[in-house]
């Protein structure tokens, strides 16, 4: 009887230690995506799996210059967009969602917008 006490004592103090691990080495999520050194301005975008930075380098309302970046910071595509946000406010980096490539970039609220490489008022 004696050893089956020990037993159970033995596997619930390693269950404990190893729950213990198991916490420790989670990795801690502080909410901030990476930062470009060189574009500190650019909002990521993405997930551990990719994503990539959104940058408006300029602006003249309702059109903006957007600058897209891969991880590394080099830079993926570049144009200009234009919209009107329902709020009034203007267009903000934080507003851009994603980009798979090609002539449209995403916005957080799903809306699609076409890069131009020349401004179009």
């Amino acid at each position: 009887m004696k050893i089956l006490k020990r037993l159970a004592i033995s596997l619930a103090i390693i269950f404990v230690l190893l729950v213990v691990a198991v916490f420790a080495l989670l990795e801690r999520d502080d909410g901030k995506g990476p930062v470009l050194k060189d574009h500190p301005n650019a909002f990521w975008s993405g997930a551990e799996d990719g994503g990539s930075f959104f940058e408006i380098t300029k602006s003249s309302p309702p059109s903006y210059y957007v600058e897209i970046r891969h991880e590394s910071g080099d830079i993926w595509s570049k144009g200009w967009v234009t919209h009107v946000k329902k709020d009034g406010n203007q267009l903000s980096n934080e507003d851009f969602m994603g980009y798979d490539g090609g002539d449209e970039v995403y916005l957080q609220d799903e809306t699609a917008l076409k890069l131009n490489p020349a401004l179009v008022k």
